[in-house]
């Protein structure tokens, strides 16, 4: 007996436990000849007679009695996949995998695990950096958070805030070189450039529209990378605001002047969001965001 024909035998145990196609029926919640159609069926296609059809009912027969057994085990086991997969949507406990950049997960997202966690003690959180939209929807992450909105039939999402990056520089970098005070006075500076996977951030094309006759220092492709060689005094960086904050060893550069905002998006796969640990998980990172100063809507 295959799983994949479990419906047929629920219709056999509805006549075997009640007797008739009537009685079955009732139970069941359909007409009486589909009773005896699936029933028909079921023993055309393992060629075996299931029941003896007499006047006072449908009893089973030798080959029938063995069925049941084996059909109630089948009954026990679809009952147990229900809890656990009912147990599984409405607990909040298990893993929830949240997919998100380097700088997101290292800056943003990871400083706010232990208050998720008291929140929601039974929970495993589960922080992937660089997996793509495409792996979401492959289910290798419950959550993505991500800069920009992957649009897809299969993914929800919304717009939680706005990633603003400003220009940053080292308090020794500009004790000895000077703080400049107009883009054009960057043609005097050097600058941490972003490369391969990284270099088409807005942040990065705006710094490479000003500074294009100026001295680039240092190229890389890693946003973690990048902040190292600015504390150290390389040169001047585009950052989002929430990797200096706090940071006194960086200053702010051309505030009026360099601002550049970046929306900020929070994404589930559609059969997902409503999952109670997904769901909860979601709502947190979301209050978060509206609480996060530096991830407000407009201009910063």
């Amino acid at each position: 007996m295959s799983l994949t024909n479990w419906d047929d035998y629920r219709y056999f145990l509805a006549v075997a436990e009640s007797g008739s196609l009537s009685a079955a029926a009732r139970v069941l919640g359909v007409a009486q000849p589909t009773v005896g159609r699936r029933i028909a069926q079921l023993e055309e296609r393992i060629q075996a007679r299931l029941f003896d059809r007499l006047n006072q009912g449908y009893q089973l027969t030798a080959t029938g009695r063995r069925a049941v057994e084996a059909a109630e085990r089948m009954q026990s086991d679809a009952f147990n996949i229900e809890r656990l997969v009912e147990g599984a949507d409405t607990a909040l406990a298990g893993r929830v995998s949240i997919a998100t950049a380097e700088g997101l997960g290292t800056f943003w997202l990871s400083p706010l695990i232990p208050a998720l966690r008291r929140a929601y003690p039974a929970l495993e959180v589960e922080v992937l950096v660089g997996v793509s939209a495409h792996d979401l929807l492959r289910r290798e992450a419950d959550i993505a958070l991500r800069v920009g909105n992957p649009r897809s039939d299969a993914l929800v999402g919304r717009r939680i805030g706005q990633i603003h990056c400003g220009l940053f520089a080292s308090v020794d970098y500009l004790a000895a070189r000077g703080e400049p005070k107009t883009p054009g006075d960057l043609a005097g500076h050097d600058i941490i450039e972003s490369v391969r996977e990284i270099a088409e951030l807005r942040q990065a094309r705006r710094l490479r529209s000003l500074s294009r006759d100026t001295e680039v220092a240092f190229r890389c492709n890693s946003i973690l990378v990048q902040l190292a060689a600015v504390r150290a005094g390389a040169g001047i960086l585009a950052l989002p605001l929430y990797m200096a904050r706090g940071d006194s060893e960086l200053v702010r550069l051309l505030t009026d002047s360099f601002n550049v905002s970046i929306d900020l998006w929070l994404l589930s796969h559609r059969d997902l969001r409503r999952t109670a640990r997904v769901r909860a998980v979601l709502d947190f990172i979301i209050a978060r965001a509206g609480e996060d100063p530096d991830m407000k809507m407009g201009r910063r």
